[in-house]
């Protein structure tokens, strides 16, 4: 591609401006409402059952969330990276969208049967209790509802529709979150798991339909069968393993925790993770925002100082955004924590401050996952993730054992692994910031020629 080219197609894809704001205030609102009414949720299952039964709540959470993340490879990555090449390609963009958006419902279903499968088997055999066994089961199904979700947010993203992709998500955060609090109410932890799966399934049908609808109306009409581009299928491996990784540090710490410190330490790591999460869930709708913009400056042949240039604008905008949160909320933490779940637990305030220090100082880097799918370099993230997700791991069971001659081994154990939490986020923002030019180099290999007139990809 001529220089000419690189510099027509580069002056396409525009650098984000006040047209997004109404985008990026949806997407804020989703992520609010996906931090905000869980918490609130979360508070009133400990209030209303205590540490020990909430406990088991969250770790079947934690279980089914970890089940997925290994089960499901994470089609939404293929679809931001591949769909705009092919449509660039051969005009076939809706009908590769629509091929993952299948696949990825039917593993969805996959592997909720065979979990349920499992369940039914450990309680036949008398591993576990009827009443986990039910917890579980609920669990897997909210969770294999939403399995879809990502995919489908993909297709609307492309379809530059992610202001109705927000709104959805703030529609089904209030079902799941009204759903639950009334199961809550009426029947107990189990129909409170059983709130959150009736909310997902409904919302899964919607927000599927919808994006049905929007690609095949920005894409243009499916003509003929959908074809795997080539690439796409080492790209989705690689991304896949990346996310099941990426959850280790999540999902995954939580049902470590759960073995290593049973169900007390599970509520605090939990009630303390909420702040953090808060702060991620609004960095998030950059990440959003900046993901489809980069595969679509790559599918024009944008060059890499395009990208570095939105990038490191961006982390300008969140180091200040991190610092003024971490001079606000870390004097009222502690407040507000035993505020809301009660006195016995304002010491998880200082861990709940060191967790958000961590998410403060991760968000500078917030862009790293989709920056390397973005311009086709999986592999960094998978090596990067693996190696954050070993260091976690290593860092919660390094603080059980430093732990273990405490007065009080929950609370020890959960400051301890809080710091190393901050500590390797600065690690982490530091390595990306300092890889960012090796990450966004030219490939060696030039994008394929199209082979009939396609039409043009909507900027996002």
């Amino acid at each position: 591609m001529s220089v000419t080219t690189r510099g027509r197609s580069a002056r396409h894809v525009r650098l984000p401006g006040g047209r997004q704001l109404l985008t990026f205030t949806s997407l804020s609102s989703a992520g609010l409402g996906e931090a905000v009414l869980p918490t609130l949720s979360l508070i009133a299952l400990v209030r209303m059952t205590g540490a020990q039964t909430s406990g088991q709540v969250i770790f079947t959470q934690s279980v089914a969330g970890l089940w997925f993340l290994v089960s499901n490879p994470g089609l939404e990555d293929a679809t931001q990276r591949f769909v705009p090449l092919e449509q660039r390609r051969s005009g076939g963009g809706s009908a590769l969208f629509l091929l993952l958006l299948r696949w990825s419902t039917g593993i969805g279903l996959a592997a909720t049967a065979v979990a349920l499968v499992a369940i039914l088997a450990a309680r036949l055999l008398g591993l576990v209790s009827g009443g986990l066994a039910l917890m579980l089961a609920l669990a897997v199904v909210g969770r294999g509802a939403i399995v879809p979700y990502a995919t489908a947010g993909a297709g609307l993203a492309l379809a530059n529709r992610l202001r109705t992709f927000g709104m959805l998500r703030v529609l089904a955060a209030f079902l799941s979150f009204g759903l639950s609090l009334v199961g809550l109410w009426v029947g107990g932890p189990l129909l409170y798991l059983a709130g959150q799966a009736v909310g997902a399934l409904a919302m899964a049908a919607v927000i599927c339909l919808t994006a049905t609808r929007a690609t095949v109306s920005a894409l243009g009409p499916v003509t003929g069968n959908a074809r795997l581009p080539a690439g796409l299928i080492p790209f989705t491996f690689q991304t896949s393993v990346g996310t099941t990784v990426a959850g280790v540090s999540d999902t995954g710490i939580l049902t470590i925790a759960g073995f290593i410190g049973g169900p007390s330490l599970v509520t605090i790591l939990k009630i303390a993770m909420a702040p953090g999460r808060f702060y991620a869930n609004l960095t998030i709708p950059v990440t959003t925002m900046l993901y489809p913009r980069i595969t679509q400056a790559v599918a024009q042949g944008a060059g890499p100082a395009f990208i570095k240039r939105i990038v490191r604008r961006t982390s300008l905008l969140l180091s200040v955004s991190g610092a003024v949160t971490a001079l606000v909320a870390f004097p009222l933490i502690g407040t507000v924590i035993a505020m809301a779940y009660g006195a016995e637990y304002a010491d998880a305030g200082a861990v709940a401050m060191l967790l958000l220090g961590a998410a403060c100082v991760k968000g500078v880097a917030c862009w790293s996952n989709t920056l390397a799918l973005g311009v086709g370099k999986p592999g960094w993230r998978l090596t990067y993730l693996t190696a954050e997700a070993a260091l976690l791991v290593a860092a919660l069971l390094l603080a059980h054992w430093s732990a273990s001659g405490s007065a009080s081994v929950t609370m020890a154990t959960a400051l301890h692994f809080a710091s190393g939490t901050l500590v390797l986020a600065a690690l982490g923002s530091g390595f990306w910031l300092t890889m960012l030019g090796p990450v966004t180099a030219p490939r060696p290999e030039a994008p394929a020629p199209a082979e009939r007139p396609a039409r043009p990809l909507q900027r996002v």
